[in-house]
């Protein structure tokens, strides 16, 4: 039976379990907690509830190994039924537990992928401390598929199915800067959903600043349309009859170059397997809560390690 304060005296299987040590765990659990208690309050004291403040059964589980649970189903991403043998609690209690442990995360890290501020006055520092203080040149955009179980309905499965993947799938957009810290995040969309319409539809575009270069690879050819006040770079793309000559190969290996950044980030996410394994939930709730909450948790990490690296 897992318990927090049992495994935590662990560190190498928290974190083989968890993604995450237990000094991020902690630091989690402070963001989530008056998270969790006002949203609980919100839920009691929703209009229609017949129920008094108090009555009904309690959660068998406290905060911290609430938490516990959704983290390592995000970590190793095993049924609903092993986790809840894993806590000792009920498949339907695991499965109800962890979805709204989930959205009180997803809706608590919504806020830390933003753009920040430029600095108004350069105050006699130079261009390298500048750097420092404000990195964002460029802000690469781009999208990972995951597959997901064959639908049943036939609409469905249409509307999930990926022309690259030939299979249904799911998919998530970023922006990320030229250090790797995510700027952006979209909701999930079906595979059939093409990228450069998952970034226009999601909002993002709109939120990057007019100074900050914007990187993507061919599936954006057309982005400029929607960024006329900044400068667009895409890959280069080969038509029939009209093979790329060796200056846009060039071009295409320079962005490459810059766009490496937003797979490593990718590869980061994967690192739970929630975002690498075939995906078994509802994609419009669960996969957008669970992709936001692990990018808030690889993008505390990023923003820690360069705060590291500056201080030295």
């Amino acid at each position: 039976m897992l318990r927090y304060y049992s495994l935590r005296r662990h560190s190498r299987a928290f974190r083989d379990l968890t993604g995450m040590s237990v000094a991020e765990y902690e630091e989690l659990f402070e963001r989530f907690e008056p998270a969790w208690v006002a949203a609980e309050e919100k839920r009691l004291l929703r209009p229609g509830r017949q129920r008094a403040i108090g009555a009904g059964r309690e959660y068998r589980l406290d905060n911290e190994d609430q938490l516990l649970m959704v983290l390592v189903w995000l970590r190793i991403y095993p049924t609903t039924a092993t986790l809840g043998y894993l806590f000792d609690v009920s498949q339907p209690t695991a499965s109800r537990n962890s979805q709204r442990v989930l959205q009180v995360l997803k809706e608590s890290s919504k806020d830390e992928f933003e753009w920040p501020d430029p600095p108004r006055k350069y105050g006699g520092r130079k261009l390298s401390e500048l750097q420092q203080v404000y990195p964002d040149a460029f802000a690469i955009i781009d999208a990972t598929e995951q597959a997901v179980e064959r639908p049943t309905d036939r609409e469905q499965e249409r509307v999930h199915y990926s022309g690259k993947r030939r299979r249904p799938t799911c998919k998530a957009s970023i922006v990320v800067n030229e250090r790797g810290v995510i700027r952006g995040v979209t909701e999930s969309a079906p595979g059939r959903t093409h990228d450069l319409t998952q970034i226009r539809q999601s909002g993002l575009l709109a939120h990057i600043p007019a100074r900050v270069t914007v990187v993507a690879d061919a599936g954006y050819d057309g982005l400029y349309k929607d960024l006329p006040n900044h400068s667009v770079a895409t890959s280069h793309k080969a038509q029939r009859n009209h093979p790329l000559q060796q200056a846009h190969k060039d071009i295409n290996r320079e962005l490459s170059s810059i766009r490496i950044i937003v797979e490593n980030v990718f590869c980061q996410l994967k690192h739970f397997r929630c975002l690498c394994d075939c995906f078994r939930h509802n994609v419009n709730n669960v996969h957008s809560a669970a992709f936001i909450t692990i990018a808030a948790i690889v993008n505390r990490r990023t923003e820690r390690r360069l705060e590291m690296a500056n201080a030295r």
